[in-house]
């Protein structure tokens, strides 16, 4: 037994159908490769294998099932197995729904029936390696946790620290004046710094048409005199964010961490995105699929999100995000979590 189909024995495959022979024919091909492969000819049963005999890496479903749809299905896995992922087989889809089983159920790849299992084989594999991805993430962010609660006692001993340094500082006229003198120092430092670092990156500028982008992972909208990350969300964090107050909070992290040089990043409005929107769509999102390239401008990078939440709050529970396959605004419940999520940072120039 070769060493892939070693590994694949590490997750198991749910596969729905109401017909006996894909059935069949599916645990016959998916087991010959090494996976720990289930199969079943209901939804509701498909669920409770979901919640009960997990964990299961990849779920494959038909969307004509008995007694519920399997969109509606893949709901009920995605809020029960949030890591699993969901794979939808259709005989025909009509494109005006696509963006809403995105949205609603996640779903990251779809099929057409009749089901040509080498291509079956193909997007279980991607599937794994995404279900890997998005447990691994999971342990990444119990530990950060851990490390955010760390830092944040090493914070508050450091600001007791600090406290009693400047009361003795302030004892004597001789160290004001010598922190005044300190102060002037490093801000002459500084601007020398700044100045020869806008002088380093507009050397090293490309200009594409109406953007020039720099070596720093920032762009310039000469048009709208903005200037934007080049990476989103996704790239620099390597993961999608939980809600759209995570998103809100990032651009306080970035600008706590002066990226590219700046303390002034914010969310956009969905009009200050619209301006961005490439007709052409010549980009791909983070999961490569050729069939909704994305509409990001030539400077942005491939490989970030299909939604970006914005600033604009909609009620108390909704805000708006930006759909970069059609190019438009929609709406979404401010703790919705989904892996098609992202969020680019912009600021103005002064």
């Amino acid at each position: 037994m070769s060493q892939g189909t070693t590994q694949n024995q590490k997750y198991k495959i749910l596969f729905v159908d109401t017909e006996r022979k894909v059935l069949a024919s599916a645990k016959k091909i998916f087991a010959q490769s090494g996976y720990q492969i289930e199969v079943c000819d209901g939804a509701m049963r498909a669920a409770d294998m979901v919640a009960n005999n997990g964990p299961i890496a990849v779920v494959f479903t038909d969307e004509r099932m008995r007694g519920m749809r399997g969109t509606e299905l893949l709901e009920i896995v995605k809020r029960v197995s949030p890591n699993t992922v969901r794979v939808l087989t259709a005989a025909q889809v009509e494109d005006h729904i696509v963006e809403d089983i995105i949205n609603k159920a996640e779903v990251y790849r779809f099929i057409r029936k009749p089901i040509d299992f080498n291509v079956a084989l193909k997007v279980a594999k991607q599937g794994v390696s995404f279900y890997e991805q998005a447990v691994r993430n999971e342990h990444l962010d119990l530990a950060l946790h851990e490390i955010e609660a760390e830092k944040d006692k090493i914070v508050r001993e450091a600001a007791g620290l600090t406290a009693r340094i400047n009361k003795l500082k302030r004892s004597t006229l001789y160290w004001f004046g010598g922190i005044l003198l300190v102060i002037g120092l490093a801000f002459g430092f500084n601007f020398y710094q700044e100045y020869l670092r806008q002088q380093d990156l507009q050397a090293s500028s490309n200009n594409m048409g109406n953007w020039v982008a720099y070596k720093n992972h920032t762009a310039l909208d000469t048009v709208n005199n903005l200037m934007w990350m080049t990476r989103d969300f996704r790239i620099i964090e390597k993961r999608y964010p939980t809600s759209w107050q995570e998103a809100m909070d990032w651009a306080q992290k970035m600008n706590a961490r002066n990226y590219a040089g700046y303390s002034d990043w914010r969310l956009p409005t969905v009009a200050e995105y619209k301006n961005t929107f490439d007709p052409d769509r010549t980009k791909l999102a983070f999961d490569g699929n050729q069939e909704y390239p994305v509409g990001y401008p030539k400077p942005f990078e491939s490989g970030g999100g299909y939604g970006f939440w914005t600033s604009e709050r909609v009620g108390e529970n909704s805000a708006k995000y930006f759909f970069f396959v059609g190019g438009y605004g929609r709406t979404e419940a401010l703790n919705y979590g989904g892996p098609t999520m992202s969020v680019r940072l912009v600021r103005n120039l002064k």
